[in-house]
């Protein structure tokens, strides 16, 4: 019979790489593989058979207001919405599970919105964006 480590994953086993380096400034990330499908029907009232089409890849990130500032820096022309990059998100529980590596290809970022509210200590970003693969577990 097999075993399976059953071990969870926190916010702080986590760890998101992208333009080389650690980034420290993210609080959320979130990365959505989808692929249409849709029912064959023909005789009767029940579907005979799930066609598949193409697969989409979407998500968003939400960073400190300084790593987007480093981001926009860096980028051609100063403008983020022109970088493509592969996000890497590697969760590796301190408690020595395993650690799994999941690999964003050819991500770029849709949409660029800065606001602050009265009383707010720091400037969270949400960036959205749309990238061309996931290579998951790496």
């Amino acid at each position: 019979m097999a075993t399976f480590n059953s071990s969870e994953y926190g916010w702080c086993d986590i760890s998101v790489v992208f333009g080389g380096r650690i980034i420290e400034g993210i609080t959320e990330i979130e990365y959505t593989e989808k692929r249409e499908k849709d029912k064959l029907y023909g005789r009767g009232c029940k579907p005979h058979k799930v066609l598949r089409g193409n697969y989409d890849y979407e998500g968003k990130i939400i960073l400190w207001q300084s790593e987007l500032e480093a981001m926009t820096r860096d980028a051609p022309d100063k403008d983020v919405l022109k970088l493509n990059f592969e996000i890497v998100v590697s969760y590796a529980p301190e408690d020595g599970g395993q650690m799994v590596t999941d690999i964003c290809k050819s991500v770029e970022l849709t949409e660029v919105k800065k606001g602050m509210k009265q009383g707010d200590k720091n400037m969270l970003v949400e960036l959205p964006i749309i990238f061309l693969d996931v290579k998951r577990q790496q």
